[in-house]
């Protein structure tokens, strides 16, 4: 069984539930974070989720903060301590049998990596990854840098990269064709500046989460 499987999801709702109708393996938690603010969306229910979580936010936390969120929530599943997360993006879906190999390959001692292109379209943090390098500096938001600084900070932890043979296939850059490349424009090059000032300081920490930046790179 797959402890965890996580994803948010902004206005593409029917690529969401194409995720959803992907799972074809036992998971405990689906938690699902509508960052729309719209109350809109009803999400299907998932027969092989034993729990099923749609949490819905006034406004979006962003990519970062909607899956520090559902890492936050689950730290324990029935059997004992969540030894992993499959952090998904919504406009990516599971091939047949891939939550299956994953569920038998997945390292909590790992950052493991399914076949996916970008690979952080799909992320399986082990447990150890959190404890020793901490979550998303949710002051990346709402996305943009957040995978290279969590990535940076991963490996200077000594912690190691893993590839799982699980195909997830993926649909590039579908939030942005739905008409947010103005503030993405903008949030690209806030992220890029917050990132490289983080290299030239040699700032390894999760940081904090800011309202000032928050309100800055808003979407909504």
């Amino acid at each position: 069984m797959i402890p965890v499987i996580g994803f948010c999801t902004l206005k593409r709702f029917d690529l969401a539930e194409r995720l959803m109708a992907s799972i074809d393996h036992p998971v405990e938690h689906l938690v699902i974070v509508d960052n729309s603010g719209t109350q809109e969306w009803e999400p299907p229910r998932v027969e092989l989720a034993k729990y099923q979580w749609n949490i819905r936010v006034p406004k979006g936390l962003g990519l970062s903060g909607a899956w520090n969120l559902i890492i936050k929530t689950t730290p324990y599943t029935d059997q004992g301590d969540t030894p992993y997360w499959v952090l998904v993006n919504d406009d990516a879906w599971f091939a047949p049998g891939a939550l299956q190999v994953i569920a038998s390959h997945a390292d909590r001692d790992s950052m493991n990596f399914p076949d996916i292109e970008p690979k952080w379209s799909c992320a399986i943090p082990g447990d150890k990854v959190v404890t020793e390098a901490g979550l998303y500096d949710e002051r990346l938001y709402p996305l943009y840098f957040d995978d290279n600084d969590w990535e940076r900070r991963i490996l200077h932890a000594g912690i190691p990269i893993k590839r799982i043979e699980a195909r997830v296939h993926h649909e590039n850059s579908s939030t942005l064709n739905s008409g947010y490349q103005t503030q993405n424009h903008k949030s690209f090059k806030a992220n890029s500046q917050m990132f490289n000032q983080k290299l030239v300081t040699n700032d390894y920490s999760e940081g904090n989460w800011s309202l000032k930046i928050r309100r800055e790179n808003r979407w909504d």
